[in-house]
C-alpha cells in the first residue's frame, strides 16, 4: 500500500474587517453673478457618488462627488424660482488592518444629515455628515485531504460540505446617453431647474463568461416653460439600460451580487428636429461594482484507520460561509400623507423623491423580517403668494417578510432595498396618497467551521500496544456506536467484523448487539 495522499485545494473567502467612519463636508454655494439674489430657499438636496477607490496596505482612499442642488425664490416683484446647481469634491480615507491591494472591498456611502442655511441673499452654507461604510473580504487558500490512495472506502470516514467561494471580483463603468422628450401639451423648455437620475428596476444574470445587467434610468425634471418664465413644468422618464461585464470564470450557475452608483452627470438642453427647445439630452455614468460567487459541494477525508498502523493526523480550522437562501421579491408600500399646519395647500404635485432606510433586520425562522422606513420629499406647488413652490418631507415608517426557506436566528442576513417606482394621487389640497414599489434582495448565510485534515503521518503500531489487545473480544454495541468506530477501536476491518456476525448492512447495528471480534493483529 503507497499511502499516497490526495489533496485538493479550497479557495474561500475570509472576513478581513468591516469599518464605518463619518465625514464632515461643509461649504459656501455662492448665487452665480447671472442669477438674482434670494429671498426664500425652497428646497435642497444632496447626492454623494463615489467615482474611485485605491486600496492601499491597511486603508481604503476613496474619491467621489457631492452633487447639491438648491431650488430658491428670486428676491424682488418678480418671485420667480431659480435653482443652483454644485458639485464639491471628496477625498477621504478609512483605515482596515489587514487590508491589501488585491483584496475585495465593498464600500457604500450614505448622507445621515443634511444641513442647509441661508447667510445672506447671495450665499448658502451646507452641513452634512457622511457615513462611509467599508466591508473588506479576501480569499484564503486551504490544501486538505480528501483521499487515501489505496485504502479501502470503507476505512476512511468522509465529509461532504456545501460552502460559498467568490469566483471573482470586477468592476465596471457604462455611460449612458439619451435624449428624452418634452410630452405633447407642455411647453418648451427655457431653462432646467432640477434634474434627478436614479437607478431602478436593477436585474443581475449571469451567464457563460459574462454577467449582464438590466435596469432603467428613472429621471425626473423640473423646467421653466420658454412662454412665461412664471411657469414651472415637470417631466418623468424611464430610460432603459443593459451592458455586459466580461468575466470569463462565470458559469450559468453561479450568482452574482451587484451595487450600481451614479457618477458624472451631464444635463442640456437641445432642440429637436423642428429647432424647438423640446428635448433633454442626459448623460451618466452608471458604475458596477460585481462580485461572482458559487456554491460548491466537496467530499473531504474527516478520519481514517488502518490495521497495525497508527495515522497522525494535522489539521486546520477551516471557517466558511453556506449559502442557505436567496430570495428576491417586491414590495407595495401605501401611505396617505397629511401635510403640517403650517404647510401651505397643494395645488399641483410635481414630484415625489423616496429613499429607503433600513433600522432593523432580523433572522426568524423561515423568513426574514424588515423593520424600516421611506424618506420622502414631495415638491409641489403652493397655494401661496409667498412660496409658490414648497417642499414637504415625510418619513413612512415600513415592515416586510421576505420567506427564507431554512433561515434561522443564528444566521447573518445580507440585503439591499432600492426605489423602483413611485406614484402619487392627490386625495385633497391637504392629503396625498404615496404608492412606494420597494425591491427587496436578500441571501440569508450561515457561518461554518471544520476541522479538516491537511497531512497524515503513518506510523507503524507499536508492538506492545498490539500486544494488550485482547485477542478476542465479546463487544455490546453502544448508543452512538457504528461499525466503523469499532473498527478503528479494535483494530480490524468492518469486513472483518460483518463476515463473522453475518451482518448483511454494516450501517445496521443497534445498541444492545453482541459482536464476536477477533484481533487482526492478533491473526497474523
Amino acid at each position: 500500500m503507497t499511502n499516497e495522499l490526495v489533496k485538493q485545494k479550497l479557495v474561500l473567502d475570509q472576513s478581513v474587517g468591516t469599518e464605518l467612519t463619518q465625514i464632515l463636508l461643509e461649504g459656501d454655494i455662492i448665487v452665480p453673478d447671472i442669477k438674482p439674489d434670494m429671498a426664500i430657499m425652497l428646497q435642497a438636496d444632496a447626492k454623494l457618488a463615489i467615482e474611485r477607490t485605491e486600496i492601499l496596505a491597511d486603508r481604503v482612499n476613496f474619491v467621489g462627488k457631492l452633487y447639491i442642488q438648491v431650488l430658491y425664490l428670486a428676491r424682488g416683484e418678480e418671485k420667480r424660482v431659480h435653482s443652483i446647481s454644485l458639485s464639491s469634491p471628496v477625498d477621504d480615507f478609512i483605515n482596515i488592518d489587514g487590508i491589501a491591494s488585491d483584496m475585495w472591498v465593498d464600500i457604500k456611502p450614505d448622507i445621515a444629515t443634511l444641513d442647509f442655511r441661508m447667510i445672506n441673499d447671495r450665499k448658502i452654507n451646507y452641513k452634512a455628515i457622511v457615513e462611509v461604510s467599508v466591508k473588506a473580504e479576501t480569499t484564503q487558500v486551504f490544501e486538505v485531504v480528501v483521499d487515501i490512495a489505496d485504502l479501502p472506502s470503507n476505512q476512511q470516514l468522509k465529509n461532504n460540505l456545501t460552502l460559498n467561494k467568490s469566483v471573482t471580483n470586477k468592476a465596471d463603468r457604462f455611460v449612458i446617453k439619451d435624449n428624452i422628450a418634452t410630452p405633447q401639451g407642455k411647453a418648451n423648455i427655457r431653462e432646467i431647474l432640477q434634474t434627478n437620475i436614479e437607478v431602478g428596476n436593477q436585474d443581475v444574470r449571469v451567464q457563460n463568461g459574462k454577467v449582464n445587467i438590466f435596469g432603467d434610468l428613472l429621471v425626473t425634471t423640473l423646467y421653466k416653460g420658454e412662454n412665461d418664465e412664471n411657469i414651472i413644468e415637470f417631466m418623468e422618464h424611464e430610460i432603459p439600460f443593459n451592458g455586459n461585464i466580461e468575466i470569463a470564470e462565470c458559469r450559468e450557475d453561479m450568482f452574482a451580487d451587484c451595487i450600481f452608483s451614479l457618477s458624472d452627470q451631464h444635463v442640456q438642453i437641445k432642440p429637436d428636429e423642428d429647432g424647438e427647445d423640446r428635448l433633454v439630452e442626459i448623460e451618466v455614468a452608471v458604475s458596477v461594482n460585481c462580485k461572482v460567487s458559487a456554491t460548491i459541494s466537496i467530499e473531504v477525508l474527516e478520519d481514517a484507520h488502518m490495521i497495525n498502523k497508527q495515522l497522525d493526523m494535522a489539521r486546520t480550522l477551516v471557517k466558511y460561509n453556506k449559502l442557505i437562501s436567496r430570495n428576491k421579491n417586491q414590495s407595495t408600500i401605501k401611505e396617505v400623507i397629511s401635510l403640517a399646519e403650517n404647510c401651505p395647500d397643494i395645488l399641483q404635485i410635481f414630484r415625489v423623491k423616496g429613499k429607503v432606510s433600513t433600522d432593523d433586520v432580523k433572522i426568524l425562522s423561515d423568513k426574514v423580517v424588515v423593520e424600516g422606513a421611506i424618506e420622502t420629499d414631495i415638491l409641489y406647488i403652493a397655494e401661496s403668494d409667498d412660496t409658490p413652490l414648497y417642499s414637504h418631507k415625510a418619513m413612512i415608517p415600513f415592515r416586510q417578510i421576505i420567506e427564507m426557506k431554512g433561515a434561522t436566528a443564528d444566521m447573518f442576513v445580507n440585503l439591499t432595498a432600492s426605489v423602483d417606482h413611485v406614484g402619487f394621487n392627490m386625495l385633497s389640497d391637504r392629503e396625498v396618497e404615496l404608492r412606494f414599489l420597494i425591491s427587496f434582495n436578500a441571501s440569508v448565510s450561515k457561518g461554518m467551521e471544520a476541522s479538516m485534515v491537511s497531512d497524515i503521518v503513518f506510523n507503524d503500531m507499536e508492538r506492545y500496544v498490539l500486544d494488550s489487545m485482547p485477542g478476542i473480544i465479546l463487544y455490546v454495541v453502544q448508543n452512538g456506536d457504528s461499525l466503523w468506530k469499532i473498527a478503528k477501536d479494535y483494530n480490524t476491518s468492518i469486513d472483518e467484523i460483518s463476515a463473522i456476525n453475518e451482518i448483511e448492512n454494516p450501517d445496521k447495528i443497534f445498541p444492545g448487539q453482541k459482536l464476536l471480534i477477533l484481533k487482526k493483529a492478533a491473526m497474523e
